[in-house]
């Protein structure tokens, strides 16, 4: 009776038995046998044929008015089902650069596999991550932020996942060789360890009272992993400017000491970058949604 009633909807909507039959994947003949059914088990006309279109009766049109909402409810809700089993099941090409891939997301996916068995992923840990975003779903890369700093232009949408200051530390065993800096031009004497995929090259950003120093600083070792780099400075090889989360443990531990504290840093920022709704995946879209909620 409800498909019946959800028919008759359509007919009146289309003017027309055969497009409401096209749209319930019923022959016309069978679709005419519903309508009959339907005007007999209430004992009421419910349309009449003008100018070759079937239009509503009173009776008819309250039928129309009052079940519509309930037709169009159902159909939401069968869309929304068949998203869940498309969201279930699939397979996502993620690109992420490595801080992010080594400290959180492989944590994120392997609970996200749990959970959801049927889907899929290639991860390409990479520090050049928005160099590959023609072929991925995600896209998850870091900058540093300052002033005057202008993104790469991409068609993607943008979603700030997190930010950190960075800070410029170096290992107690270094300062013993080598007097700490009291000025950022003072790097220029220092060995100095750096990731042009943190930074974008050797320059890094100072700044106190108003006035930002960009500061080149000496190229004594580029490393494009900043948990090699942290390894580095905690073995005393010299001063790194890394994001702060990398370095509050070593910190804590007295592994490494903060330098020149006086000033401000540029910020290191990790954006996730994906297609909009109307390009992406029902399972990307899914999981993307899954990393921003739980960040």
């Amino acid at each position: 009776m409800l498909d019946k009633m959800a028919f008759f909807v359509y007919v009146i909507r289309t003017g027309s038995i055969s497009a409401a039959a096209r749209k319930f994947n019923i022959s016309v003949s069978a679709g005419s046998r519903w309508l009959q059914d339907l005007e007999q088990t209430f004992g009421i006309t419910l349309c009449r044929r003008t100018n070759r279109l079937l239009t509503a009766t009173p009776a008819g049109q309250k039928l129309v008015d009052e079940f519509s909402p309930l037709v169009d409810n159902a159909e939401q809700l069968c869309r929304s089902l068949q998203d869940f089993q498309e969201q279930d099941k699939g397979h996502i090409n993620i690109v992420c650069t490595p801080v992010y891939a080594n400290n959180f997301l492989m944590d994120k996916i392997s609970s996200y596999l749990i959970s959801h068995p049927n889907v899929t992923f290639n991860l390409n840990v990479t520090p050049w991550a928005l160099d590959h975003a023609a072929e991925a779903d995600l896209v998850i890369s870091a900058n540093a932020c300052y002033q005057g700093y202008q993104e790469k232009d991409l068609h993607l949408v943008r979603r700030e996942l997190m930010q950190s200051p960075f800070v410029a530390v170096a290992s107690p065993q270094y300062l013993e060789r080598n007097p700490a800096p009291e000025f950022p031009t003072d790097l220029s004497q220092h060995q100095c360890l750096f990731a042009t995929t943190l930074t974008g090259s050797n320059d890094w950003i100072f700044e106190r009272n108003g006035e930002t120093q960009m500061i080149k600083v000496p190229k004594s070792l580029e490393v494009n992993d900043s948990d090699l780099l942290l390894q580095s400075a905690i073995k005393g090889a010299g001063i790194a400017y890394l994001p702060a989360f990398i370095v509050d443990n070593p910190l804590s531990e007295k592994q490494l000491i903060p330098i020149l504290e006086d000033y401000e840093t540029s910020i290191w920022s990790l954006n996730l970058y994906y297609h909009p709704p109307t390009k992406a995946s029902a399972v990307a879209s899914h999981f993307k949604s899954y990393l921003l909620e739980s960040s």
